[in-house]
């Protein structure tokens, strides 16, 4: 959860109108409370219904986003051998179908418009599956590669796309309450 949060802080920080997504409506709204400049809207990304009525209300109340940031993540661990196939297929949703959804509603405005930027979180797993990754890996390799995909076609029309590598943990609330803890 710190991720999200540290990208949508430091963009409204910037001066961006943040319209923040995401299944989890008590941290959106707790969030949207702390950082002037954020929106808070409540939506399972996966949800391709959710997802057009809420993509309607970014555009009626703030104009087309210039610039779309995929954080989105699922993520259960264990071994391919004992992973249940519908966690994995949850976690692809999540990590990979959802840039798909996303992708394809607000890309064509960027087009039009000759610019714009889809940034797409990341990790190792990216790059390489381990043992007892294989409900997440899977996710991550699918949404490195779309993203390569994207920026190939989508860079030629003005639209730069990156995969950007965030492998640690951003400090969030329950982390540094822990963190303080042990070294008190």
């Amino acid at each position: 959860p710190g991720t999200g949060a540290a990208i949508a802080r430091r963009f409204a920080r910037e001066g961006y109108a943040v319209a923040m997504l995401a299944r989890n409506s008590e941290r959106l709204t707790q969030l949207k409370g702390e950082t002037p400049g954020t929106h808070a809207y409540p939506c399972d990304v996966t949800d391709e219904v959710q997802l057009d009525a809420t993509l309607a209300a970014i555009h009626t109340e703030h104009g087309s986003p210039k610039v779309l940031i995929h954080n989105a993540v699922g993520g259960a661990f264990g071994s391919f051998m004992d992973i249940d196939p519908q966690v994995l297929n949850r976690n692809f949703q999540v990590n990979t179908m959802a840039l798909l959804y996303l992708a394809r509603r607000l890309a064509p405005a960027m087009i039009e418009a000759g610019e714009g930027a889809i940034i797409i979180t990341g990790n190792t797993s990216a790059f390489r599956g381990k043992a007892n990754f294989a409900g997440f890996a899977v996710g991550k390799f699918g949404l490195r590669a779309l993203a390569q995909s994207m920026a190939r076609e989508l860079g030629p029309k003005g639209i730069h796309v990156a995969h950007v590598i965030v492998d640690g943990m951003i400090e969030a609330e329950h982390r540094a309450g822990r963190k303080r803890s042990e070294n008190a």
